[in-house]
């Protein structure tokens, strides 16, 4: 029940050593008993204990700080509960009943005995004792009023008129910088700071208990850590507040019943968990999925991303995103970009398979909000780590279709590529209940965290097919082009579908390059290689261009406007449709007009008169759709070659 709480401590152990550092500026992993706050004023003491300067943080990643915590600190919504060493003002300032008329004695003194206890233990540090020394002077706020790091009031008095970071100055977060010998002089960057914290923490521990997750008779926590989305997410994946009311819905008397667990495996376990997201994580819609190697540092592709961006960022892959531009320069105009991208980046993918080895193992843990408060595992798989990639690569290889997708870094340097790629679970989930309010599609959160979880076991499974429910809803969508615009529709909604199709039909023993041919008797194949067929016969006569080349003006078709309706009743669509496009063959040359009755008479040749009925037509009718318009586009193009040449 609880194998992700020991893949996840184990996990730690494995990184223990980067604890409470940075490594190549990515998230920090907390040490054991520590947690973060957003810190909105730093002061700066001497080892004797005297102040010397205090200043505003500016609201980012600086003021992010990792701070000593206790169980009860790191849980606190109310009551007193103060934190080891950095916490608010209303805790560690002495002055601040007098500069505030709010009388928070009894926090101060509590901080204040908690620090005292620390500070003359055998764990103790100058750093701390330097602290403790300057604010049993009480007179932190004046100091800070001093240096204009908070200000009083015409009365004299400190108030939330005034923000820092949005937020009143009289809740202002505080940290310290200790001058002297001691490097870093930072408190919330010194290593052997944590240590000494952990180690005094871990051995004020009580009562031993059975830890449902190791295995092992430890000190156990019924408080867990929250934060583990973001620094601002309170819920929590443990929790046993129900002590009065429902009383654990009748199934126990107490909540050690029914889970008990290990402080160092929870501290483990959720500290990883916070950094695994942070650093490699899909938290999007409320949701959070991450993929990590658990023996070894490796990164592995992301499979929430499509199928190029996915391996974006991955140190052993060696395909250089940001060179995308000479891959498309390297080749001639006549010859197609996509493809050449497809088996530089395939290629790629093939040697970084190759590194992983037998022993590797990977796990991934999908978490959703269960109430405001808590967090539920929605998924969770461990597996070798080679039965991962296979697993993967069989995703990528089978649920592809040619699209336009953005990649490389950052979102104002990414660059638009067209090839055969895997979409994300995202844009599958869109494609299929997604609905264009703006430039792009958008669906309610919960829906598309459903769905996405769902889609889950189809990537790391190769036995799991894709819902049917989904597809069938994404092929309605795709029915509707005409709520969309054009490229939203051809590219978010018509490629995905179809690469979902792909899946499920290669899945089944066929092969998406061979479709057409093996399809002539699918009445809805036929079905749709004719709507192709009067669909693109139209845009060749209807949109006319100028000396540029440019299209002079760009009107819906009929096949567009009508293609609801074909779907669900071909037979009589189709005449009407045919019977709206006399006008549009005067238009065409004679050259074109004779390829489309030849590729008309070539699928009415297998369209006999039991297929020409007004039965809704399957899915297949996309892929049909979309192959016979390529083909097309393709006859056309290889003469104008041809011609120029």
């Amino acid at each position: 029940m609880l194998a992700w709480l020991k893949t996840l401590a184990e996990t730690y152990d494995v990184y223990a050593d980067w604890a409470g550092t940075e490594q190549n500026d990515q998230a920090v992993l907390l040490p054991i008993s520590h947690s973060t706050f957003n810190a909105q004023i730093e002061v700066v003491i001497d080892q004797a204990g005297n102040f010397l300067n205090a200043r505003k943080l500016e609201k980012g990643r600086d003021a992010v700080t990792i701070i000593p915590v206790t169980e009860d600190s790191a849980a606190r919504s109310s009551g007193i509960a103060p934190h080891p060493l950095c916490d608010k003002l209303c805790y560690i300032a002495g002055d601040y009943t007098a500069y505030t008329g709010d009388d928070k004695e009894k926090y101060y003194e509590a901080y204040m005995g908690q620090l005292r206890d620390w500070t003359i233990s055998e764990y103790t540090h100058p750093m701390i004792e330097a602290v403790y020394q300057y604010l049993e002077k009480r007179a932190l706020i004046r100091d800070l009023v001093m240096s204009k790091a908070l200000e009083l009031d015409g009365n004299g008095r400190l108030t939330d008129q005034t923000k820092i970071h949005g937020l009143g100055q009289t809740g202002a977060n505080v940290r310290f910088r200790v001058l002297g010998d001691s490097m870093p002089q930072e408190v919330w960057k010194n290593q052997e700071l944590y240590k000494r914290y952990s180690d005094y923490y871990q051995q004020r521990s009580g009562g031993k208990k059975l830890c449902y997750a190791s295995g092992k008779v430890e000190a156990c926590s019924d408080k867990h850590p929250s934060k583990i989305r973001n620094s601002a997410d309170k819920a929590k994946l443990i929790s046993g507040n129900d002590e009065s009311g429902f009383t654990y819905r009748g199934r126990f008397t107490a909540k050690e019943q029914a889970v008990s667990v290990s402080y160092d495996v929870s501290q483990k376990a959720h500290n990883a968990l916070r950094w695994l997201l942070q650093k490699q994580g899909y938290t999007r819609d409320e949701s959070a999925i991450v993929c990590w190697m658990t023996n070894r540092e490796m990164q592995l592709p992301d499979m929430m991303q499509d199928s190029v961006n996915a391996y974006h960022g991955v140190d052993d892959f060696a395909f250089n995103f940001d060179d995308i531009d000479s891959y498309a320069s390297a080749n001639t105009a006549k010859q197609d970009t996509g493809k050449y991208f497809t088996r530089q980046f395939g290629n790629a993918v093939n040697g970084y398979a190759g590194k992983i080895r037998v022993d590797d193992k990977v796990a991934i843990i999908a978490l959703d909000a269960a109430t405001t408060g808590r967090l539920s595992v929605v998924y969770y798989d461990e597996m070798g780590g080679r039965q991962y990639i296979e697993a993967v690569l069989y995703w990528q290889q089978h649920c592809r279709w040619r699209r336009t997708v953005k990649v490389g870094g950052a979102e104002e340097g990414k660059r638009r590529v067209t090839f055969e790629c895997t979409p994300s679970p995202r844009d599958m989930a869109l494609a299929a209940f997604g609905v264009q309010r703006s430039e792009w599609l958008e669906a309610d959160g919960k829906l598309l965290r459903t769905t996405v979880k769902r889609l889950l076991p189809c990537i790391t499974g190769k036995r799991a097919e894709i819902p049917e429910d989904i597809i069938r809803a994404a092929v309605r969508r795709a029915s509707m082009p005409q709520t969309m615009s054009d490229f939203v529709w051809y590219n978010d909604v018509l490629c995905v579908v179809c690469a979902m199709i792909r899946f499920r039909y290669e899945r089944r023993g066929g092969r998406m390059e061979n479709f057409l041919n093996d399809n002539v008797d699918d009445r809805s194949v036929l079905f749709g290689r004719l709507l192709a067929v009067y669909d693109y016969m139209e845009q060749r006569a209807m949109f006319e261009r100028d000396e540029t080349g440019k299209v002079k003006e760009r009107r819906t078709t009929n096949a567009k406007r009508y293609w609801n309706a074909y779907s669900s009743r071909p037979a009589k669509t189709f005449k009407t449709i045919k019977q709206n496009l006399i006008a549009y063959e005067k238009k065409l040359s004679d050259y074109d007009l004779s390829r489309f009755e030849a590729w008309t008479g070539e699928i009415m040749a297998y369209m006999d008169e039991s297929k020409f009925t007004n039965a809704a037509l399957s899915e297949m009718y996309l892929p049909g759709y979309y192959q016979q318009m390529e083909a097309m586009k393709a006859a056309f193009q290889k003469k104008s070659n041809v011609e120029e040449a």
